[in-house]
Order: structure tokens, then C-alpha cells, then sequence
């Protein structure tokens, strides 16, 4: 069987932005040793020309992102996806978002599926987003999303509340299929330094940094080993960073908060070994690939009680649950850690517990059974 899978996917040496793309990595790596399946990728990156490339068992399709895309309803985009469909002659179109990967994989004749890893039209309500132009982006991929999903028949939902979200569109036939983690999150040892935190997002509104740097700022001096490392790209709000950093500045807490932008791999696999536990004090997401890591390196998490979070976190037996723009709730969930390190010894024994679905063997054969359904229906 010959797939392509339509998805972010990172360029050679470069380290993986974001969760969408951390699973289009992992799941095309899972399918790639399958020796049944031909596997190809097409990705757009912002900057590169056309090509193709590969990569042990994989054929990766680059194409350039245009600038100004939106305004010709991404037909442009769509046009050079179905150039690579042409060319490579799938069985099977995989399509990784509500964008214009999904669109172009309902263009083409080919069977499809779509995974749908975001939910744009809240993400659009709770972007924090203050320029009119922005704004307009995000409602713009918000129509986009809605326009797909009409289109749509079969999608994967990698969490019960992204079915929620789009029970509006009872056409769709859902299949439940998580995010998978790579398999070296499994194998990490735990090396937890005491007081060491780390918050792996980008530095946006919606993720809530400025909440936590505020939860720190209530308990720091009391709690002087406090590190709470950022791992994630500062580019996307500078306005935003800005923001962070002066709070940061205003509470006194440069030897306490820590910007380290996008790891590397191997570098983010470090940071989930020596922390204490995870946090993610976002006011909206959809099943963070970020706390399925995190349970599977055994590290405990606080988290925001929001969107798909509490499918994937049990409160007092992997971590704690709190609510969301609040940073007295957060301090005070940091003080119950370290009055109970016992309870944070028995969580990061059940995260791995916890984590097993999102194994990748397990995540690749739910998949295959995806396609060959798919395909017997066609």
C-alpha cells in the first residue's frame, strides 16, 4: 500500500515546531517500518524550493509556503499538493490539520482521512491575538476549518473532545486514535532535580507563560529553588515575549524563569529527565503532545483543566488539575507539590502507567486498521 501523508514536517537538522508536527514525525517514522507500506510525506516550509528527498524508508515531497496564500482560498497550496498526488499515485491520502492539507487531500480522487489536531475556531476566541490583521488570520482559519469538515467524511480524533467540539458536523465518522510519543520518552530515566519545572509551549497568549511567571512570582521567595524553564519559539508574539519578560524584570525572577526557545530533540528528552514535574497553564488546548510525552518520561503534570486536558490527566494520580487564568491556583498547586514529595513520587509511577496508549506500535496499528477499513470502502 502506498500512503502519502500531508502534514508539517521538519527539514533536515531542524527540530520539531510544534505538537501537530512532533506527530506526523513520530506516526510516519512508525509507518516507515512496516514493510507492507510505501510511505511518502508532502510538507510545505516557509522559504525552500520543490523537491524530494529521502529518508531511509521515507520519500519526503518539499514544497514552498507562498506568502498570501489566504487570499486565493489556498488554491495555490492545493494546486501543488495535488501535483505531488499525480506524481506519486497513492492508495491513500493522510492529511494532518483542517488546512490546506486537508483540502487538497478532499480534492483529489484518491480515499483520505484527515486528523484533525486543533480546534482554530476557539484557539481563534482565546488567541489573545490584539492586531485587527491577526484577528482576521485567525477567524479566517477558523471559516477554513468549518469549510473542510463540511467537506470531510472520515476523520481521526485524537481525543474525545475534539469530537465534541465538531459534533456539529454529524456526517463525519469519527475514529478515536491519540497522538502517538516517541518511544525514547519511554525509555528516559528519571533524574528530577528538586524545584525544577519545566513548561514546554510556545510563547503565546493562549499557553499562558505571563500565568505562570505570576504563580512563580507568589511563591519564589519562599521557595528559592524554584526553576521554571520555557522550552519553546519566541517568535510567533514578540509582543508577547516582551510582555513575559517584563514580568519576569517587575517580580524580580531572572534567577527563577528561564528562556531556553526551541530544543532539540535530545535536548527536550533532558529536560522531561531532570524535571520535577511538567506544567501547562494554557487557556485552551486539545490533547497537548506535550503531557502524553511528559507521563510517558514518568514526569508528573500541572495542567489547566481545559479542552482535552482531563481526558489525559487524572488529578491526584498523575498530577494536578487547576483552573485556567488563575495564578494563586497555580502557586498554591506548586506548594502542594513540594509539602507532598510522596504523592510526586507515586504520580511519576503512574504517568508511565498512563502513557501506554500513546505508544507507537500501538498508535501505527490503530492507523493500518483506519486504512484498511478506508480502503475496503472505497
Amino acid at each position: 500500500m502506498r500512503i502519502l501523508i500531508m502534514g508539517p514536517y521538519p527539514l533536515p537538522g531542524e527540530p520539531l515546531a510544534g505538537g501537530a508536527m512532533a506527530a506526523v514525525y513520530d506516526l510516519a517514522q512508525g509507518l516507515a517500518r512496516r514493510p507492507q507500506l510505501e510511505v511518502h510525506i508532502a510538507s510545505a516550509h516557509v522559504g525552500v524550493r520543490p523537491g524530494v528527498d529521502r529518508q531511509g524508508a521515507l520519500t519526503i515531497h518539499r514544497l514552498p509556503l507562498t506568502t498570501g496564500r489566504r487570499l486565493r482560498w489556498q488554491r495555490h497550496m492545493r494546486r501543488a499538493l495535488l501535483q505531488i498526488v499525480r506524481s506519486t499515485q497513492p492508495d491513500l491520502i493522510h492529511a494532518h490539520g483542517t488546512n490546506f492539507y486537508a483540502a487538497a487531500a478532499l480534492d483529489a480522487p484518491q480515499p483520505s482521512v484527515i486528523t484533525v489536531h486543533g480546534i482554530t475556531y476557539r484557539e481563534a476566541q482565546r488567541s489573545g491575538a490584539s492586531g485587527w490583521k491577526t484577528q482576521i488570520v485567525w477567524w479566517y482559519d477558523a471559516l477554513y476549518e468549518a469549510w473542510v469538515l463540511r467537506r470531510a467524511r472520515r476523520c481521526i480524533a485524537i481525543s474525545p473532545h475534539v469530537r465534541q467540539a465538531f459534533s456539529r458536523f454529524p456526517h463525519i465518522r469519527w475514529h478515536d486514535i491519540p497522538n502517538p510519543i516517541d518511544d525514547a520518552c519511554f525509555a528516559l530515566p528519571r533524574h528530577p532535580q528538586p524545584g525544577r519545572f519545566l513548561l514546554p509551549a510556545r510563547v503565546i497568549p493562549r499557553k499562558g507563560i505571563d500565568v505562570a511567571i505570576r504563580g512563580l512570582a507568589a511563591i519564589a521567595p519562599e521557595n528559592p529553588q524554584l526553576q521554571l524553564r520555557i522550552a519553546g519559539e519566541t517568535d510567533t508574539d514578540p509582543g508577547y515575549v516582551a510582555h513575559c519578560r517584563q514580568l519576569v524584570a517587575q517580580h524580580h525572577l531572572q534567577q527563577h524563569v528561564h528562556f531556553l526557545g526551541v530544543l532539540s530533540r535530545p535536548a527536550l528528552l533532558a529536560e522531561y529527565e531532570g524535571a520535577a514535574a511538567v506544567i501547562l497553564p494554557s487557556h485552551q488546548e486539545t490533547a497537548p503532545i506535550v503531557i502524553a510525552e511528559a507521563l510517558a518520561a514518568g514526569c508528573p503534570v500541572i495542567a489547566t483543566a481545559v479542552g482535552g486536558v482531563p481526558d489525559m490527566l487524572e488529578a491526584e494520580t498523575t498530577g494536578l488539575l487547576i483552573p485556567a487564568n488563575d495564578p494563586q491556583a497555580l502557586a498554591a498547586a506548586w506548594q502542594h507539590f513540594f509539602a507532598h514529595p510522596e504523592k510526586a513520587h507515586l504520580w511519576s509511577q503512574n504517568a508511565r502507567r498512563a502513557a501506554q496508549p500513546y505508544r507507537l506500535d500501538s498508535v501505527v496499528n490503530k492507523t493500518l486498521a483506519v486504512y484498511e477499513e478506508l480502503m475496503v470502502s472505497s
